[in-house]
């Protein structure tokens, strides 16, 4: 992988194990968020993970990535997770309407 590629670490977010509890009853768990692992059932950003899980690769530099053993390839992405942790904004693909499900 490049050098140049710009990257984020993915941050973390602790929830109460009963929301976590609840939302997994609600919305199984086909989707949950990479920074606090909550179901979601239709997620509304995808994040490209590398590095093992541990880097989320900056949107514009899709096409110079090379895939590796780390690709995580595409990851749901919480809106509260994107809107306490605004920094992770460049790095956010939105997901269009009816594309996943």
């Amino acid at each position: 992988m490049s050098a140049e590629l710009r990257t984020i670490s993915i941050p973390t977010r602790k929830v109460p194990a009963n929301l976590l509890t609840a939302r997994r009853k609600r919305h199984g768990s086909a989707y949950v968020c990479i920074v606090c692992s909550l179901p979601m059932p239709q997620p509304k950003f995808m994040c490209h993970v590398i590095e093992g899980g541990s880097s989320a690769l900056h949107v514009e530099d899709e096409d110079r990535y090379r895939p590796d053993g780390g690709d995580m390839c595409f990851l749901p992405l919480g809106s509260d997770c994107l809107r306490l942790h605004p920094e992770l904004k460049p790095y956010a693909h939105k997901v269009q309407p009816g594309t996943i499900g």
